[in-house]
């Protein structure tokens, strides 16, 4: 048998050099992904988080990119429909129960609330998964309005005994009513967001964000106001005369000067309709720091997670919210803790690696505590405008002894009634749908819808006393039983000067009930 003739060495160098090239490829290439970067500069598909926990970064290398700053603009509109109802302590009979009998069957009004504001923010790369932001909400239409609910404001005076102010038996407003179209700036925020973790560095840990915000309340502060000033009750226009070619104010202030007491007219207290010293407002006038966290843990297509977040508000000074934390009497000084849970799934059908192109779906849904605390409410400006006796009558401060064993109001420190009510702790829980566009490598889209439902809760609920303080008998006002002598008075608490027996009691308290808020919004973001 003949050998076969070697290779000559040109081949030989052409097949060692062939080898070389295609060897590594031949047992890499099963190990290697399709959807790995091409170039560093380029996302890694399948692996970055979603834009609920993504930070924008700074000096980092890893992605090539140096530095990060997103400009944000959206439009965020939203709808809320309510009904309002009253307690009343009428039996079924139509006789006033005596044995505490109360229900909540009075109609009132349904209540609107639109709001239509464009946000304006800016994301700042700081260092590695750490950043800076400024948000600025601009509100461009904010109204709010009561209308009929099931005939009661139909024919003459149709919601007159379900308004009524006990001290006149007249309405403390009409329905409908009208409140005045507001716009502005409520508050400017800035805050930070840090990423503890990143999977996109470390697939062995989840992504988790933090985000620490401080809202600064920067717009005129929310006033009462009637858009329609002459629609007030009949007893109003009898007691005060205008004159001619002058109208009611839509905002009245508590007086001529806003700082002297209401006037005694006619036998009652009332608040002046011909001062308008004072503009709607627009802003709760508080400053307010918002706590949240939340976590991530992608896997390829779908991204769950999970968090939560709290929010805590002061109001500032010289507002309608007031603020007198030095009186025993006050049992709600401050504007309701928030604080909620957020859950949902991200959902990434389809990358474009090298187009930077993303579609994300975020499903969530959303849970939210209000506690108890000083708000404004969807009767904030009919009450707060309103000249019932029983609401404009000035409250003392506190009460001091009259020097024969009973009390007398201490008026050095007048409280005026403002509209700002005690609001009972409640809830609400809802969810969205969120669609997110990577179009190109700096432009993002954002758009969705979502809906929430508010439990019923009472919108003025102040009680007449603080138990967790006992004063004497001669500074305890109204907060004391009966007693033979001043020895054996038993004395329940300290008065509360934010109580208004009229609409704080039992049987004269306001319920806001079926609440519902239907919300949708458009965003762009440019990133460099």
């Amino acid at each position: 048998m003949r050998a076969s003739p070697l290779p000559s060495p040109r081949v030989l160098s052409l097949l060692a050099f062939g080898g070389l090239v295609m060897g590594p490829a031949l047992f890499v290439g099963s190990e290697a992904r399709a959807d790995e970067p091409v170039k560093p500069t380029e996302p890694t598909l399948l692996a970055e988080p979603g834009e609920v926990v993504d930070v924008v970064d700074a000096f980092d290398t890893a992605k090539g990119d140096p530095f990060d700053l997103n400009l944000s603009l959206g439009i965020h509109q939203s709808w809320e429909r309510g009904k309002i109802k009253r307690e009343s302590n009428l039996g079924p009979d139509g006789q006033e129960s005596t044995g505490g009998f109360v229900h909540n069957i009075e109609n009132v009004a349904t209540y609107r609330h639109d709001i239509t504001t464009l946000n304006l923010r800016a994301d700042i790369g700081i260092f590695h998964d750490l950043a800076a932001f400024i948000r600025v909400p601009l509100i461009l239409s904010d109204s709010r309005s009561l209308d009929d609910l099931d005939g009661s404001a139909k024919g003459v005076n149709a919601n007159f005994g379900r308004v009524s102010d006990p001290a006149t038996g007249l309405p403390m407003f009409k329905v409908p009513f009208e409140s005045p179209n507001r716009s502005g700036i409520d508050y400017i925020a800035v805050g930070l967001r840090w990423s503890i973790f990143n999977q996109w560095r470390d697939s062995s840990k989840p992504t988790f964000t933090l985000e620490l915000e401080g809202r600064f309340g920067v717009g005129e502060p929310l006033h009462a106001c009637n858009a329609n000033p002459d629609n007030v009750p009949d007893d109003v226009v009898a007691n005060f005369k205008l004159a001619p070619g002058a109208k009611y104010a839509q905002c009245p202030g508590l007086n001529a000067d806003v700082n002297a007491p209401p006037q005694f007219v006619g036998g009652r207290w009332v608040r002046n309709p011909n001062v308008g010293a004072r503009s709607p407002g627009i802003s709760r006038g508080t400053n307010a720091i918002r706590f949240g966290a939340i976590a991530s843990n992608r896997y390829r297509y779908v991204e769950p997670y999970g968090g939560f977040w709290f929010m805590a508000e002061w109001q500032k000074a010289n507002t309608d919210m007031g603020n007198y934390g030095d009186l025993e009497g006050i049992i709600s000084n401050r504007p309701p803790l928030q604080g909620g849970l957020v859950g949902g799934l991200m959902i990434h059908p389809w990358e474009n690696r090298e187009q930077f192109q993303r579609f994300t779906i975020d499903l969530r849904f959303n849970g939210k505590y209000i506690s108890q605390g000083r708000d404004y409410t969807p009767l904030f400006d009919a009450l707060g405008s309103s000249n019932a006796s029983s609401l404009v009558a000035t409250n003392p401060a506190r009460y001091v002894s009259d020097g024969k064993g009973g009390s007398t109001g201490d008026y050095g420190r007048p409280f005026g009634f403002t509209g700002v009510t005690d609001v009972e702790a409640h809830g609400s829980f809802g969810g969205h749908i969120g669609f997110i566009i990577y179009a190109a490598e700096f432009i993002r889209f954002n758009f969705g819808g979502g809906f929430t439902y508010t439990q019923a809760h009472l919108v003025s609920a102040s009680d007449a006393c603080n138990p967790d303080f006992s004063p004497e008998v001669g500074a305890a006002g109204r907060c004391k039983g009966a007693g033979s002598s001043v020895g054996s008075v038993t004395v329940t608490g300290s008065p509360n000067p934010n109580h208004r027996p009229a609409i704080d009691l039992p049987g004269g308290r306001f319920r806001v009930t079926e609440s519902y808020l239907w919300d949708a919004w458009v965003s762009g973001t440019v990133m460099f």
